[in-house]
């Protein structure tokens, strides 16, 4: 039997190997991690800043603020949804906790997050975007936004094992959430009687933090964060027991 500290360390095996085989399978490697934003970026750019003339004199690193976190957010929900079903392999090999698997998709978005935040602070600062204290909220608002991740990671992998077709529904409502998030707009935009509504989104939240940090050099909403904090875990304990109580009997519906 399995232990704890033995889960850890198949945590962070499966997370270097497959950061290496992800890097490896591709000619540039980890310049990917990069890149793939990047393009995003000017997309978007293209279409709300030049064609739909959406954007201010600071428009490219409003885009790249917001743009930037929401592809973590996405990219890491999208994947879990399918880490359990994916895991098929493994479970056969040996008995492990099935929240193992979307943790480790979780924590390899996770490292390669990292790289991308530094990337960005140097990009606002050659941007021209002079560094502040409140630059130093950033691992708290990726913090946050992790256990946000997580959450909503755990959520989508609990049910798609039971209902392949729900992994239509997180598509779209990822789509949802990227347009009411204000990822390339500004929320001052939306009515007031409107924008009690985004509470309900918190990636609409968290981008507006991002960019009071490291944009407009002001603190975040302190109180904002702790909302979204404690909602999470919440609903991050709440997916654990259910996972954890519908343990064995995922591997009878996959396999």
């Amino acid at each position: 039997m399995l232990g704890t500290r033995d889960y850890l360390q198949l945590i962070q095996i499966k997370v270097a190997g497959n950061l290496k085989a992800e890097s490896s399978r591709d000619y540039l490697g980890y310049l990917w991690w990069l890149i793939e934003p990047v393009f995003k970026m000017l997309a978007y750019y293209f279409v709300f800043g030049m064609l739909l003339s959406r954007g201010t004199e600071d428009y490219v690193a409003f885009l790249m603020t917001g743009l930037i976190p929401w592809l973590w957010f996405a990219q890491t929900v999208s994947r879990s949804s399918m880490s359990i079903v994916s895991g098929k392999a493994l479970m056969m090999q040996v008995y492990i906790p099935k929240i193992i698997l979307p943790t480790i998709v979780i924590c390899q978005d996770a490292v390669k997050q990292i790289i991308i935040f530094f990337s960005l602070l140097l990009f606002l600062y050659f941007y021209g975007i002079s560094p502040s204290p409140h630059w130093l909220s950033l691992p708290v608002l990726a913090s946050t936004q992790l256990v946000v991740i997580m959450a909503c990671s755990y959520f989508v992998a609990s049910i798609v094992p039971f209902m392949n077709d729900f992994n239509y529904i997180v598509s779209t409502g990822l789509q949802l959430m990227f347009f009411c998030s204000g990822v390339f707009y500004s929320l001052d935009i939306i009515p007031p009687r409107f924008q009690q509504l985004l509470i309900l989104n918190p990636m609409a939240s968290l981008l507006y933090n991002y960019r009071r940090a490291l944009i407009y050099h002001q603190w975040p909403d302190w109180s904002d964060l702790c909302l979204i904090t404690l909602g999470s875990l919440l609903a991050v304990l709440v997916m654990w027991r259910v996972i954890k109580r519908l343990d064995h009997i995922y591997p009878r519906v996959i396999l």
